[in-house]
């Protein structure tokens, strides 16, 4: 178990995703100040009523800069997921967070039941500069990257895809993945 700071937002990411963010607020300023001695922080999802998802994604900063108009700019990437234990609110309202590691997906090789997936998502990144600008390296061969990556992008709603962030949950996620987008190939254990 470790303590860490928490970031609640409306962010799904899964091992290996990359995201940017904008970082206004002084507490989270803080927070980025002091990454070096958390050892990241952890991205939990807003649910209904502001409340946090039981799950969060550990993230270290890969890049940073300030734009037009002076603000703090982060790019991150998920190290792993975490469960969140509980939850305590720091003087300056910064939430810190008991959380102990969550296995995820193992790394699969190239499935038969993924190449439309791996094709797709591919021709995705092709299509837009920016997801390339974000992931310098791609790893479409494997599918477990690319299943992630799908759940991620899409627009499918936290309830819906937060199962995927169980270790086991893998062979399903091909399979509504392949569903969801109109794949002609049927996951196959």
């Amino acid at each position: 178990m470790m303590k860490i700071p928490v970031f609640p937002l409306p962010v799904y990411l899964l091992p290996g995703g990359i995201t940017q963010l904008r970082i206004f607020e002084q507490r989270y300023l803080n927070m980025v100040k002091n990454v070096n001695n958390t050892h990241g922080f952890v991205i939990a999802y807003v649910l209904e009523n502001a409340r946090m998802s039981k799950w969060g994604s550990w993230v270290d900063i890969i890049d940073f800069d300030s734009d037009e108009e002076g603000l703090l700019n982060i790019t991150v990437k998920c190290q792993g997921l975490v469960s969140i234990l509980a939850t305590t609110k720091q003087a300056d309202k910064l939430l810190y967070g008991t959380v102990t590691p969550m296995e995820h997906w193992q790394e699969s090789a190239d499935r038969q039941d993924c190449h439309f997936l791996q094709q797709q998502l591919k021709w995705l990144f092709n299509e837009y500069d920016a997801l390339l600008q974000l992931y310098p390296t791609c790893y479409f061969e494997r599918a477990d990257w690319v299943c992630a990556r799908w759940l991620e992008l899409l627009p499918v709603k936290f309830e819906d895809k937060s199962f995927f962030a169980r270790r086991d949950s893998f062979h399903m996620a091909v399979s509504f993945l392949n569903a969801l987008l109109g794949s002609e190939s049927k996951a196959s254990g």
